[in-house]
């Protein structure tokens, strides 16, 4: 029979199904996308919340130095958010 684990912590805070994650290089820190379009980074807690999708979130990548997050929409819109500031990609 397999051993079941017990979460470790739960994050709570999106206000649709979670839809990627990503953990940063430092293991310490990930962020999370969601259907509400909405990106959150968490460690312990939620640092900080990110607005920018007018659509659900369906992919998230950080890069390896853990200074730029990268996430995509379901309509192909890239948005790159580096020190707290947002740039929309053309798509």
């Amino acid at each position: 029979m397999a051993e079941v684990t017990q979460p470790v912590r739960v994050f709570t805070g999106h206000g649709g199904s979670v839809t990627a994650v990503a953990v940063f290089p430092d293991r310490r820190r990930m962020v999370t996308g969601s259907s509400d379009g909405i990106l959150r980074l968490w460690d312990s807690g939620l640092l900080k919340k990110m607005e920018g999708h007018r659509n659900p979130v369906f992919a998230v990548a950080v890069s390896r130095d853990g200074r730029l997050i990268a996430s995509g929409d379901e309509n192909g819109e890239l948005i790159v958010t580096s020190s707290g500031t947002v740039a929309l990609a053309n798509h």
